[in-house]
């Protein structure tokens, strides 16, 4: 068996925005570097490290409170390359945008030198019946 995902584009407007919205509940499997937000198939993304986190609305619930859901900018090369943007536990909404706080990508700051520009997720000590929804906004 494996978790029941899935990934929805709600908003992708060239020059503007990408938003999708992700949801899992899990069989305990997890789910491990798999690619959520793919640069070359929206047109508000690019591959490249010009595009940053504007907003994330979470709910992630687990049965361990160390348990959660990691986002991560992906790297081209090896996934040494890719780097962590947050790890989300609980529910909440991050307007980064607003704030000046956007979170850019940071993939180019190792030997690698042309980041995919993908968003990437990985469920951290997820067990049977943890689940969790999640709204990216990537501007």
């Amino acid at each position: 068996m494996a978790d029941a995902v899935t990934t929805q584009t709600i908003s992708d407007t060239s020059g503007v925005k990408s938003v999708v919205k992700m949801t899992n509940i899990s069989d305990g499997t997890g789910e491990t570097l798999v690619t959520k937000m793919d640069a070359s198939a929206l047109n508000g993304m690019s591959e490249d490290a010009t595009k940053k986190v504007s907003k994330i609305w979470y709910s992630v619930n687990t049965t361990n409170g160390k348990s959660g859901v990691e986002l991560l900018w992906a790297g081209s090369g090896s996934s040494a390359a890719n780097k962590t943007i947050c790890i989300l536990s609980g529910n909440g909404f991050w307007d980064l945008k607003t704030a000046g706080n956007e979170i850019a990508n940071n993939s180019t700051l190792t030997a690698n030198t042309s980041p995919a520009g993908d968003i990437l997720l990985s469920t951290k000590g997820f067990v049977s019946g943890d689940n969790y929804s999640l709204i990216v906004e990537v501007r």
